[in-house]
């Protein structure tokens, strides 16, 4: 609608002039024929010129958020992403390699784990280290409000790599097989102790036989409660590592808050 009207003002033509001058001067410099042209223009011309730049400048500004987005998220950018960050913003798309660098690296330790706990100490000392950097960031007085929004965006990212690279790998079937800590002490020590363990196996045959109605009922007493001794440990193995775990989690949904970002749910 505003396209089709006649503008006269003088003061909108001047503001409109003064905004190509703005772009002329940024470096966005014209073609000789495009100045000729537009040295005839219009006010209303201007007006069609600087509402269509606008249009060009909103789809960039969409297409850019949706990247910052998806990077933010942990997702992984389309090959025509790339190559736009690579003209457009080569520091970003660094920034966005070291992150995914930093996933692999990750994956690449917990591929190492031997044992459940192993996984999740691997964990939280991860996220340790980047409430650790985002505390430091938000913390420092001296740093910019601005720069500690694109710090707390960058460790936002990494967050999430880690989170989707750790949710990967505890459905993977090398992490279902994995025993506990418990368990694979116990596999350990029965791997290294063959021979003690035979011997002591014929002894306890030896008692069994000579003493079999008096300890049968004992030894199943004495197993169940082992098992029960057992699994109480490593339930409150599970509960003790998801509670740290959270709690770095709620320290690190401070930081960003601090940096001014809302997220609902980081780990």
């Amino acid at each position: 609608m505003i396209l089709s009207g006649t503008i006269a003002s003088t003061v909108q033509l001047q503001m409109l002039n003064n905004k190509w001058m703005q772009k002329k001067e940024s470096g966005n410099v014209l073609s000789k024929q495009e100045l000729n042209e537009r040295s005839t223009w219009t006010s209303e011309q201007f007006m069609i010129a600087d509402f269509q730049d606008q249009l060009e400048h909103n789809r960039e500004t969409q297409k850019r958020q949706k990247i910052d987005n998806k990077i933010m998220s942990g997702g992984s950018l389309s090959p025509e992403e790339i190559s736009y960050l690579e003209k457009n913003d080569p520091v970003a798309l660094k920034k966005y390699r070291e992150t995914k660098e930093d996933k692999e690296s990750y994956k690449e330790k917990l591929r190492q784990c031997k044992t459940k706990e192993e996984v999740d100490r691997v964990k939280l000392q991860k996220l340790g280290e980047l409430e650790s950097s985002l505390s430091s960031v938000v913390n420092d007085p001296t740093i910019p409000k601005s720069a500690k929004l694109a710090k707390a965006q960058e460790i936002l990212a990494k967050t999430n790599n880690i989170e989707a690279a750790h949710l990967e790998f505890v459905k993977s079937a090398d992490y279902q097989s994995m025993p506990t800590d418990d368990e694979k002490k116990e596999q350990d020590a029965a791997d290294n102790d063959i021979s003690d363990e035979i011997t002591d196996s014929e002894k306890a045959d030896d008692t069994e036989l000579t003493d079999a109605s008096d300890n049968i009922p004992d030894k199943a007493d004495s197993v169940d409660t082992k098992i029960s001794d057992k699994t109480s440990e490593k339930d409150n193995h599970k509960k003790e590592y998801s509670t740290e775990i959270k709690k770095v989690s709620r320290k690190l949904k401070k930081g960003f808050e601090a940096a001014d970002m809302h997220v609902d749910i980081i780990v």
